[in-house]
């Protein structure tokens, strides 16, 4: 599900379906009758989108946008509700998520509550939902030739919801597993708690709702309560409905009318928060909240008037874009080179609390800065004085405004479900024609609007967050494990403050030197060429063949040695690196964001650098890059990397179980991936000595490769490696290397157990396909298309197993395999392992059942995924790119996949079941996260199962695939 200013918006939805870590969903929609004459431009769109738009609104009030596509294969639909968790009756707390759960358990025409599931599924689609503060957004995509049935069935959703009685329980549960699930996150306990402090202000709400709040009361009961919420607030007035499609505009227009016509318009007044804060009562304070995970952070967040008004000339962002730069002057440059921060950045939410926002300062601490926060504090909010004083002028608007309009000139699509939902949610906040450019709208610098924010951010209006497991706590936060205690925040001495920011000399930054200033468009060959720039070294090549016009390429140089596999003081020393160079060059990718590119370095098979974005100031950009490849650290730095990487060790274990299944397969599979225990040994050795030795080695002994994607020539491609070879002096005789991948044997089965330090249980049971071969990744596909829908709906919809749950398929390199999954508070190990053998037999005799005209549609869904043409630069590039990291350079893994899933039949995919899951030589693999709640319980068994308990001698000793 989607989520609005990351953990800050809280967003809920009703995840519906899916396979791996997080899967897909449900969905609804809305409608309206009659509408005025369609405006033939209505949006102000990018130069670079050639889509048609228009809008109406409807007579009921509702309104419309509508996109015409015709390149798209896919249709999409987004309706949002002006109405959000921020009017939840304060008797039933998390109603408006519930009742967005409930609309999903059919309607009058489509009484099947698992109906829309199924039609979705059937015809390539999905769908979702979301509740956040004050909107709620229902979303789908469809098929094209599905999309006036999806629409019917989206629009009845609010012109004939059944909402049967018979589903409050089920739904109820189902709103339960959700917060159960999230309810040792930090970022929505810190959400939580910054609500609470807020006192009687409406956005005080336990906003997801659990079985406590949802019960039924003494003076009412959910049931009406939630008829009465949807009568009052689901009202065609307050709705905004987006329609992506390969139809003419007026087309979707009678679509829009015929379906969307009979939702009825109450003439609500759209629901808005008025109430005053009383600042003396809640800010001034000082909260010490203990994490679950190993986190060490300061945040100091300042409630600001909602000034979402000024969004044309965005103070907060221009200000968040001075005081959080990483550019010499500014406070996160002098606090890391005093070792004090690894990160800084801010953040501006214009209406988190509804009529108030937040504006924060947060920055990572070390374990010295753990001990100066005070100082810390005094740095960034002297800072803050110093502007106030000394004023923040237009000397970054010209270099802010071409940041985005760089970014808005050249626009590149998203995938049509994003689009639509991000569409219909700006309808709510943006007059209808600034729905698309309002994040890049800058119409120039407002100095009362940057005036006015500034006199906010002071420490009336601020509370400080201190965040680590040292804290001392005297409260639990109900609903969620936060332990806390909240005391007044002492004031400091502002003119101290202010003569440390002069000690430290801290200044407005300096100004960005990376903005392109060039758009040319080279001609590069459309056919992958391998250039050889230098013996045993070949750079691949390809322009675009779908964005000719696009001034942007992406670039990646790698590295390469087969210490990344060989043991694990290399691996940790990779990583270290990584750490290392990322945090230095911290400023440069920075300024390269805002330039409009990203630079990262990465350790896997060695190390990587990325480069993506406009291609005029790359050369520059990897100049500057390659100046600090070589990390040159201090020993405090050093060990401030491997504290670091000590605690993201710790902290991974915190993490929701399901989203673990898949490393953890990782681990087990891979050659070159180590236990926790034995990186943490070797980190904890680490010299500065032995980093500085193997980086050398690393950048002399090194097989050196790379590919270039879209607006790059041959000369471009020559003049990298010039660069690099500056810098890196390749072998002559290295080659590839390459993890070896294990190899699925018949008859083997094997269980990897680990108890972690969360509740619920997480479980993995994978069945390999009997061989690795396209036809069997074909299968497999078409095979997940109907299993991770029929799972999803048993697992989680009927039996309220766990929040996530489901089943599909994943390719281990290159061998299928059928998976299911979960992460369940209800069920201990060897009880969900046991009903996850009894749901194959029971989905055997729904794969039976499966009737040829559904397999075609779910078989069309998977080539529709396969062959529709690319949203954007990145996502052509992938396939290119995957077949580049396995050595294919015919690149046509792709185009061999669609072959075989267009030559699949119904038996086919039944055989293939059958033959991975019920044979008697069938390979299996369990990975069993054991939560608190299940510690006294043993792990899961299988008959001829065994316990991988050393993962390096599984390693040495396993059969590996073919390369």
């Amino acid at each position: 599900m989607n989520q609005l200013k990351g953990e800050a918006m809280q967003v809920w939805g009703c995840l519906r379906a899916g396979i791996g870590a997080v899967l897909l969903a449900l969905m609804v929609g809305c409608g309206s009758e009659e509408t005025e004459s369609i405006e033939p431009v209505v949006v102000n769109k990018s130069p670079n989108d050639n889509r048609s738009y228009a809008a109406v609104t409807l007579d009921n009030g509702l309104k419309v946008l509508m996109v015409s596509d015709s390149e798209t294969e896919k249709s999409a639909a987004a309706l949002s509700v002006g109405v959000g968790a921020f009017s939840d009756p304060m008797d039933f707390q998390g109603m408006a998520h519930y009742l967005e759960h409930m609309l999903f358990m059919g309607s009058e025409s489509f009484p099947e509550p698992d109906g829309y599931m199924n039609f979705a599924a059937e015809n390539g689609g999905s769908s979702n939902a979301y509740t956040s503060s004050e909107i709620t957004n229902y979303m789908i995509t469809i098929e094209n030739q599905a999309f006036p049935e999806a629409l019917h069935r989206l629009s009845e959703f609010f012109s004939a919801p059944i909402l049967d009685p018979d589903y409050i329980q089920k739904e109820k549960n189902a709103v339960n597993a959700e917060w159960s699930m999230r309810r040792e996150s930090e970022g929505r306990s810190i959400y939580r708690l910054q609500r609470e402090l807020l006192g009687e202000h409406p956005a005080n709400r336990f906003t997801i709702g659990n079985l406590e709040t949802l019960a039924d009361k003494e003076t009412r009961q959910l049931h009406p309560a939630t008829v009465e919420f949807f009568e009052q607030y689901y009202s065609a007035n307050l709705m905004a409905l987006v329609l992506i499609s390969p139809l003419p505009v007026a087309e979707m227009e009678a679509l829009a009318s015929q379906y969307f016509a009979l939702i009825p318009n109450k003439e609500t007044d759209k629901p808005t928060v008025t109430t005053e804060l009383d600042f003396s009562k809640v800010a001034g304070k000082l909260i010490r909240f203990k994490p679950q995970r190993d986190l060490r952070e300061m945040r100091i967040s300042y409630i600001i008037d909602n000034n979402q008004a000024e969004w044309r000339s965005k103070p907060g962002d221009y200000l968040g874009y001075v005081i959080g730069s990483e550019m010499p002057g500014a406070p996160a440059d002098k606090l890391k080179s005093l070792g004090l921060i690894s990160e800084l950045y801010t953040s501006s939410y214009e209406s988190l609390y509804g009529n108030y926002g937040t504006f924060e300062v947060s920055v990572q601490l070390t374990p010295q800065g753990m001990k100066r926060r005070e100082e810390i504090y005094d740095v960034v909010t002297g800072y803050i004085e110093l502007l106030r004083r000394e004023g923040v002028d237009d000397r970054y608007v010209e270099e802010y405004r071409q940041s985005l309009q760089n970014r808005f000139t050249f626009l590149e699509k998203t995938d049509d479900f994003s689009y639509a939902s991000s569409l219909a949610a700006a309808m709510q906040d943006y007059p209808i024609e600034n729905v698309i450019d309002a994040p890049y709208r800058f119409d120039g610098f407002n100095q009362e609007a940057v005036d006015t924010l500034l006199s906010q951010l002071v420490a009336e209006r601020s509370n400080v967050w201190f965040i680590s497991q040292e804290e001392p706590t005297d409260k639990e936060l109900q609903f969620y494990v936060a332990p806390h205690s909240v005391e007044e925040w002492l004031p400091r001495d502002t003119s101290a403050a202010l003569a440390l920011v002069d000690r430290l000399g801290l200044t407005l930054p300096s100004q960005n030197a990376l903005l392109p200033e060039r758009f040319d468009i080279k001609s590069p060959p459309q056919v992958a060429t391998a250039v050889e720039v230098a013996d045993n070294v070949t750079f691949w090549l390809k322009g675009s063949e779908n964005f000719e016009g696009l001034p942007k390429g992406f670039t990646r140089i790698q590295i390469n040695t087969p210490k990344a596999f060989n043991d694990v003081d290399s691996f940790v020393y990779l990583a270290l690196w990584e750490s290392l160079y990322n945090l230095k060059q911290a400023r440069l990718a920075t300024e390269a964001s805002v330039a409009g590119m990203s630079l990262s370095m990465s350790a896997g098979s060695g190390v990587s650098l990325t480069m993506s974005g406009f291609t005029d100031k790359q050369p520059e950009l990897l100049s500057r890059a390659l100046a600090g490849l070589r990390v040159e650290a201090t020993e405090l730095e050093l060990g401030q990397a491997v504290e670091r990487y000590l605690r993201s060790i710790e902290n991974a274990k915190r993490a929701f179980p399901y989203t673990r299944l898949s490393p953890l397969l990782g681990l087990l599979t891979r050659e070159g991936q180590f236990t926790d225990s034995a990186l943490a040994l070797s980190a904890a050795k680490a010299t500065l000595t032995n980093l500085e030795a193997f980086i050398d080695a690393t950048l002399s002994e090194s097989h050196l490769r790379g590919f270039f994607f879209g607006n790059y020539d041959e000369a471009d491609v020559i003049s990298t490696y010039e660069r690099m070879a500056k810098v890196v002096n390749a072998s002559p005789s290295a080659g590839y290397a390459r993890a070896d991948v294990y190899d699925p044997q018949p008859g083997a089965t094997y269980l990897l157990n680990r108890d972690v330090p969360v509740e619920d249980l997480g479980m993995l049971y994978a069945f390999a396909a009997p061989e690795a071969s396209v036809k069997n990744r074909a299968l497999s596909r078409i095979l997940a298309r109907h299993l991770r829908v029929r799972a999803f709906e048993t697992l989680r919809t009927e039996e309220q197993l766990g929040y996530a749950a489901g089943g599909g398929s994943l390719d281990l390199y290159q061998h299928p395999m059928v998976i299911f999954y979960i992460q369940t508070p209800v069920k201990g190990p060897q009880d969900m392992l046991d009903r996850f053998n009894q749901y194959t037999i029971e989905y055997r005799e729904e794969l039976a059942d499966l009737s040829q005209d559904s397999f075609e549609k779910f078989k069309a869904g998977v080539l529709t995924s396969l062959t529709e043409p690319p949203k954007n630069l990145s996502s052509e590039a992938g396939p290119f790119a995957s077949d580049w990291a396995i050595e294919n350079y015919d690149f046509d893994s792709r185009d061999e996949l669609i072959t075989a899933v267009e030559s699949a039949t119904l038996d086919d995919v039944r055989a293939f079941f059958d033959s991975t899951v019920f044979s008697e030589e069938r390979s299996r693999l369990v990975i069993q996260l054991r939560g608190k709640r299940f510690a006294d319980e043993a792990f899961a068994t299988l008959d001829g199962g065994v316990v991988v308990d050393d993962i390096d001698q599984f390693h040495s000793e396993m059969a590996v695939q073919a390369k």
